[in-house]
C-alpha cells in the first residue's frame, strides 16, 4: 500500500502506558501478526479507510455496507438501541439520522482487529461513533470518535473524505487472500515444515 497522510486528529494516539508497550510489540511483529495480513475481517473503523471499494445499500430500517476486502459486511440497524448478542470483528452497529448526517454507534467488538498496519489496537471495550455526511454528490465527510478506556486515556477522533468511485460498471469484486496468508495462519500445523 502506498504511504499516505494520517487521518487522526492530532499528532498521536493517547495510549495508556501499558497499552503503549503492547502497541510497540505489535509494531515489531506486524508482518506476522497484523490481522489484515492474516486475511481476517478488518473491524471498524478500519474497513472505512482501507484501499478497497465498499458499497452502501440503504433500506428503511437497515443499512448495509459491503467491502470488497474479504466481503466484509456491516449491518447498521436504524433507530435501534439493541445490544450485541456476542462480540465480533465488526461489532454491532445501531444507526440514526441527525438531520442529514448518519450517526452510527458501534459496540460489541472482540479485541482481535487492529486499526492499521502499525499495530494500533483496541480492547473488547471499544466504542466507535461515526458521523457520515454527504458533502456533494460524489463525496462524503467521514469522522469517527474512538473510545476505549482499557487502551486510551481519552477518546480520539479520525476524519477524512470518502470519494465515490466513478468507473463505468463498477462492482464489488471477490477478494482473494494472498497465498502466504494461509501459511501465516496455518503453517505451524504442518506435519513437515516448508524449507
Amino acid at each position: 500500500m502506498p504511504p499516505g497522510l494520517g487521518v487522526i486528529d492530532g499528532t498521536e494516539l493517547p495510549y495508556l502506558p501499558k497499552a503503549l508497550a503492547q502497541k510497540k510489540e505489535n509494531f515489531e511483529k506486524r508482518f506476522a501478526d497484523d490481522p489484515e495480513a492474516k486475511c481476517y475481517l478488518p473491524g471498524v473503523p478500519r474497513m472505512m479507510y482501507m484501499p478497497y471499494p465498499f458499497q452502501i445499500i440503504q433500506g428503511t430500517d437497515h443499512i448495509a455496507m459491503v467491502s470488497e476486502y474479504r466481503s466484509a459486511l456491516r449491518d447498521i440497524y436504524m433507530n435501534s438501541t439493541k445490544k450485541a448478542p456476542a462480540d465480533s470483528w465488526m461489532g454491532w452497529s445501531n444507526g440514526r439520522w441527525d438531520g442529514e448526517t448518519l450517526v452510527i454507534d458501534t459496540t460489541g467488538f472482540n479485541d482481535r482487529s487492529w486499526f492499521d498496519r502499525a499495530g494500533d489496537f483496541h480492547s473488547d471495550e471499544l466504542h466507535v461513533v461515526e458521523r457520515i455526511t454527504a458533502a456533494s454528490a460524489n463525496h462524503l465527510n467521514y469522522e469517527a470518535t474512538i473510545t476505549d478506556p482499557q487502551v486510551y486515556s481519552k477518546p480520539w477522533k479520525i476524519s477524512m473524505p470518502l470519494y465515490r468511485r466513478m468507473e463505468k460498471n463498477l462492482e464489488i469484486l471477490e477478494y482473494r487472500c494472498v497465498e502466504y496468508s494461509e501459511e501465516l495462519i496455518y503453517g505451524k500445523y504442518r506435519k513437515v515444515p516448508l524449507k
